[in-house]
Parts: C-alpha cells; sequence; structure tokens
C-alpha cells in the first residue's frame, strides 16, 4: 500500500514540472509566431490579390521568348553534339514555354522576367508541360547488349 502511495507522489512530482513546462512553450511560442505571422500574412494577401490576374499577351510572348532561351541554353551545356540537339531543344523548349504561358499569372510573369525567380506555381506549370511535349517525341534507343533486343 505504501509503495501505490509513494509511486504516486513520485509520478504527480515528475508530471507538474513537465505539463508546466510544456504550457508555458507552447504559451510563449504562440505569441512569438502570431507577431511574426502578421506581416507576413499582410504581404501575402497583397500576393494574393495581385495573382489574380492573367499576364497580357505581350507579357506572354516576352515570357515565352526568355524562357525558351534560358531552356535552350540550359540543355546545350551539357550536350556533346551542339549543333544537332540545338535544334531539338529549341521545339522542345518552345513547345514548353508555350504550354506555359497559356495560363501565366500577373505575378509569375513578373518574378520570372523581372527578379528572374522560378517560383514553385512554375515549377509544376514546367513539370505539366515537359510531360506533355515531350511524351509524343520518340525517344533514342538504348544500346543493344550482347545482341538483345
Amino acid at each position: 500500500m505504501k509503495k501505490n502511495n509513494s509511486m504516486q507522489k513520485l509520478l504527480i512530482l515528475l508530471l507538474i514540472p513537465i505539463v508546466t513546462v510544456l504550457l508555458g512553450a507552447c504559451s510563449d511560442d504562440k505569441t512569438e509566431n502570431t507577431q511574426a505571422e502578421k506581416p507576413a500574412q499582410a504581404k501575402h494577401a497583397k500576393l494574393n490579390h495581385i495573382d489574380q490576374g492573367e499576364a497580357s499577351d505581350s507579357v506572354k510572348q516576352q515570357f515565352e521568348k526568355q524562357f525558351a532561351k534560358k531552356c535552350v541554353t540550359r540543355e546545350l551545356k551539357n550536350s556533346i553534339n551542339k549543333d544537332v540537339d540545338e535544334k531539338r531543344f529549341t521545339d522542345s523548349c518552345e513547345c514548353i514555354a508555350k504550354k506555359i504561358a497559356e495560363d501565366l499569372s500577373d505575378l509569375d510573369a513578373e518574378k520570372y522576367l523581372q527578379e528572374h525567380e522560378d517560383t514553385q506555381t512554375l515549377e509544376i506549370k514546367f513539370d505539366h508541360a515537359a510531360y506533355f511535349c515531350l511524351q509524343s517525341k520518340p525517344q533514342p534507343k538504348g544500346p543493344h547488349l550482347f545482341g538483345k533486343e
């Protein structure tokens, strides 16, 4: 009986500091986070307001040219036969740029053209456009090993 009583007292003595630390830590983090989130939320609200509109046709054309140029340059960097690969990369990159520009927002265009920054939305659109543009292209055959096709 005394063991149970002493175990209960020990358990209570251990739980009190743990609960105190947890409650104190939670309240401190919450006040810091809310103070830090207020400017971020205001900035995010402004960005969402800007993001509503779609880019104009002239901005889309400018985006397509710049995106395709950077894409070809990036792909040719690792190419062995630059003369042959340039035409193939140009076609693919232009297709990807056109597909991305179909629903390009003002904010994404501004960040890419002026700040030279890729947004997460552009990365997602790039993956979708690359899949769309490259899925129908014939892939080069790999080497034939040991007479197997």
